[in-house]
């Protein structure tokens, strides 16, 4: 199954948040505040589904939510998350090297994103590079 198959359900674009984990782990100062863990999520409109795909520190969640569950979900992230809309432009490339199974390298994989940061800030950076843009502005709890 490929990511152009329907059945897939692979959303066209990704929706990524920045925003403070919870929890203070030994690298937390190494982040800036308000992007100390990433999470996505997409919709797909064939399913009338949202996914949402969080890389935690001790599991990997993987969630299918109804819009209105997803709407909880965005209301409860804390008032300083950032989230941005990627639609990817192009073939993802396979890196050379994959380093690392942390939020950061996790959600560059899923969104096929043309990054190598490991820290969530350059993540956002290199979005914005390529042309992602501002989502979910104003929509606070």
């Amino acid at each position: 199954m490929t990511e152009d198959d329907p059945l897939s359900g692979m959303p066209p674009e990704w929706y990524v948040a920045f925003y403070n984990d919870e929890q203070r782990y030994w690298w937390s100062p190494l982040c800036r505040d308000g992007f100390r863990h990433v999470a996505a999520f997409g919709y797909c409109a064939e399913q009338a589904v949202w996914m949402l795909y969080d890389v935690a520190m001790t599991r990997t969640l993987i969630r299918v939510l109804t819009p209105s569950q997803m709407d909880a979900w965005v209301e409860r992230l804390p008032a300083n998350r950032r989230i941005l809309a990627y639609q990817p432009v192009d073939e993802p490339r396979s890196p050379a090297l994959r380093l690392g199974f942390w939020c950061t390298p996790a959600i560059v994989h899923l969104t096929g994103a043309r990054s190598r940061a490991l820290r969530p800030e350059a993540f956002y950076r290199d979005l914005l590079a390529q042309g992602a843009r501002p989502a979910f502005e104003g929509r606070q709890a």
